[in-house]
């Protein structure tokens, strides 16, 4: 399906460009061409996207960087929370003995980085999709950090 975007100044023109072209219809190389108004702003279309995938190749790589996300939120767990949780796991709390403010910030800093690290992962993959639309895009980073951080959270409850 080829596309094409026009950007008119204000959406009044572009109210009469479509109206005209349902009434009269607008022909390009022998195919009649099918006008329609979309709900973004010209600023958030993404050019470079067009042409680059099909709706089945951005779910494809969705799927491939859901699984990027998963080894990401593994790989943060197993290297970074694992051994924070072993250290308490094995503290002496002995007399009543409580672990002391460097364990504190240290699961402090863990959260954070772990929060930091699937921030960027998700970025590149809401980018790896290929939307066209930056609303499109922004939206599939916000669903996929959110599920991340829902991860991160279950595990601070361990």
């Amino acid at each position: 399906c080829r596309q094409a975007v026009v950007v008119f100044e204000t959406e009044a023109a572009r109210d009469a460009a479509i109206a005209k072209a349902k009434d009269v219809g607008i022909e390009f190389e022998g195919a009649k061409l099918a006008v329609e108004a979309t709900t973004c702003e010209p600023d958030t279309v993404q050019w470079e996207n067009f042409g680059n995938a099909s709706l089945f190749m951005q779910i494809i790589r969705f799927l491939q960087g859901f699984g990027c996300i998963l080894i990401a939120l593994l790989v943060w767990t197993v290297c970074f929370y694992v051994p924070y949780a072993w250290s308490l796991y094995s503290f002496n709390y002995a007399n009543g003995a409580q672990p002391g403010p460097i364990y504190n910030i240290t699961f402090t800093m863990i959260v954070v980085g772990g929060n930091a690290c699937m921030y960027e992962v998700c970025a590149r993959v809401s980018d790896f999709v290929g939307f066209k639309f930056r609303d499109s895009r922004e939206t599939c980073y916000m669903i996929l950090y959110c599920v991340a951080c829902t991860f991160n959270v279950l595990l601070d409850f361990v």
